[in-house]
């Protein structure tokens, strides 16, 4: 382990430099064709903890237009929601934690027992208990195996910043077991923690795995990065699985399962909607690593009264290839973003067809409305399908007061749809095929 005073050096010497993203794009390329929607052995439950969420932190910078130059700083606005996590159990070794499941980074990780918090701030030293982790810490097991001349570094868009080792240990997630699973041990942390989690289970792309060669965290760049497959990778990989994971989001209730390598046993029905999806690069510029995170984005359309007469223009100086229509615009599927965030002439129209209509708060930059209003119909048109959106979740409390719109206006930037939407499908992310399927569940 690192000595306290490098560890304290090396953490304020990356918070005095100054934070930033920039922003890239690519498409991967399909292995196999679709696999078909069955029902997966693999499924584990989910709760809902609202907080900031991982996806939060550079969505709001990114609908907000906060760069200079291509690169991203921190939002200077308060969002009117934090977002949200979602947490399951993972197995290391023997022990077992709760983790966020992520489907924007790539690492499994969890905090070491006798890890050491600092100020994201200042870099001054801070207790545990600061870092707000679940529990004290993960102690390594006999089947662990620490990989020398190797360190796990990940810095994030607000600061947060995790340092410490590599090895390889026996993790099980969703009755899988990964017996050489390459994962981070976190040493040192400057971390806003939930309170309830350890850790964090990545479902994105090996090229933003987060472990570099060498000892020393400050060399750490693209030229020393060691990508390696993570634990869902590993399982399609070793042939455990197909190469596919689902999301079913509850409604009503703070809870949902994730299946890997099928569906949940959830009932579904037409229509049924392929979407080709770019992968979103979040890119940290400060010290030129690779990738920090990643989102899944597809092209779609909005289905509301006078929606026909609607067409999009291009986003601009926003790195994702076009749709061919002009009646699509480019979305981004987050399941860390609890609205749905929509291009500024839908997010009008819509919420000008609340009865009575909603109306926007330039103090707060969201459209609310009155609790007891009637909601449009409503609906996301993806493939040429439309997905209708249940009145239940168009209509959101807000804890007093007037209730939230469920349709937020996202600008000139990407569309985002959040838990208004993915409440209403089953969403399938289909890596072997580079897609995301959609199945309709609004009625349940």
């Amino acid at each position: 382990m690192h000595s306290s005073l490098l560890l304290s050096a090396l953490f304020a010497a990356f918070v005095s430099s100054d934070a930033g993203f920039r922003l890239s794009s690519y498409k991967p390329k399909a292995f196999k064709d679709a696999s078909p929607l069955t029902v997966s052995p693999h499924v584990v439950s989910f709760t809902k903890h609202s907080s900031v969420s991982t996806s939060q932190r550079y969505l709001r910078s990114i609908v907000g237009r906060n760069e200079v130059d291509g690169v991203y700083g921190d939002a200077s606005v308060q969002p009117v929601e934090d977002g949200q996590v979602f947490l399951t159990n993972v197995t290391f070794g023997i022990e077992t934690f709760e983790a966020v499941i992520d489907t924007g980074s790539s690492d499994t990780w969890l905090a070491e027992k006798g890890f050491q918090c600092f100020n994201v701030t200042t870099g001054a030293g801070v207790p545990e208990a600061d870092c707000a982790f679940g529990t004290d810490g993960y102690t390594p097991s006999a089947t662990f195996a620490q990989i020398p001349n190797e360190n796990f570094n990940i810095s994030y868009a607000d600061g947060e910043m995790l340092i410490g080792i590599v090895g390889t240990e026996k993790v099980t997630l969703a009755g899988i077991t990964v017996d050489n699973q390459e994962v981070g041990v976190v040493q040192l942390a400057g971390w806003f923690g939930d309170g309830i989690s350890t850790g964090l289970i990545g479902l994105a792309f090996p090229s933003i795995t987060s472990a570099y060669a060498g000892n020393d965290p400050s060399t750490d760049g693209p030229n020393t990065q060691l990508p390696y497959n993570p634990v869902f990778f590993n399982m399609f990989e070793e042939g455990n699985v197909a190469p596919l994971f689902s999301l079913a989001l509850d409604r009503g209730n703070a809870t949902g399962q994730l299946a890997i390598g099928g569906i949940p046993d959830v009932s579904f029905s037409e229509p049924i909607a392929i979407a080709f999806f770019q992968v979103l690069n979040a890119i940290d510029e400060s010290n030129s690593t690779t990738g920090q995170y990643q989102f899944y984005s597809i092209d779609a359309g909005f289905s509301f009264a006078g929606s026909d007469d609607i067409r999009y223009t291009a986003q601009s100086g926003l790195p994702l290839a076009q749709p061919a229509s002009d009646a699509e615009s480019v979305v981004i599927v987050d399941s860390g973003t609890t609205l749905l965030y929509a291009p500024t002439q839908v997010a009008d129209a819509v919420n000008a067809q609340f009865n009575p209509p909603a109306f926007f708060d330039e103090s707060q930059g969201a459209f609310f409305v009155e609790c007891d209003a009637v909601a449009p119909a409503f609906g996301v048109v993806i493939g040429g399908a439309t997905f209708n959106i249940n009145p239940l979740d168009l209509i959101l409390y807000n804890g007093g007061g007037p209730c939230l719109s469920g349709i937020q206006d996202a600008g000139d930037s990407f569309g985002i749809l959040g838990d208004v939407f993915l409440k209403n499908v089953l969403a399938v992310y289909d890596v072997g095929a580079s897609a995301m399927i959609f199945a309709a569940r609004e009625n349940y």
